[in-house]
């Protein structure tokens, strides 16, 4: 049975420059490993930093930049961006960035509604 998140939610999605930069920077790296859950990396959140099993040698080393929304592994030195860390998960690029692209916008509205009613 498909896993909801693999699948395609707009059947035609044109991809913009500004909505490649919102995947990569606005969208907490974070949010997109919770929402992988149990098909993502084993991640936890230690010391201040969320840390994750990297894609690529599996070591639980790969941290969260909260500054700047980029992972590094420090065992094998790779780096991560949301797109990265969903192709390493087995996801072409279009389906990635279209899975990605709704998470985004749900963020965006659950945090306009946080901050509505603040």
């Amino acid at each position: 049975m498909p896993r909801p998140y693999l699948q395609l939610q707009t059947p035609v999605m044109k991809i913009t420059k500004d909505l490649l930069r919102a995947i990569r920077n606005d969208l907490p790296m974070k949010l997109t490993i919770v929402r992988l859950g149990q098909h993502g990396p084993i991640a936890k959140q230690s010391d201040g930093y969320f840390r994750f099993a990297c894609p690529s040698c599996k070591e639980l080393r790969a941290t969260v930049n909260p500054k700047n929304n980029l992972a590094h592994c420090f065992s094998c030195g790779e780096n991560y961006n949301n797109i990265d860390l969903m192709m390493m998960q087995g996801h072409d690029f279009l389906p990635a960035v279209d899975i990605l692209g709704n998470w985004l916008e749900q963020y965006q509205r659950d945090l306009g509604a946080r901050k509505s009613s603040a």
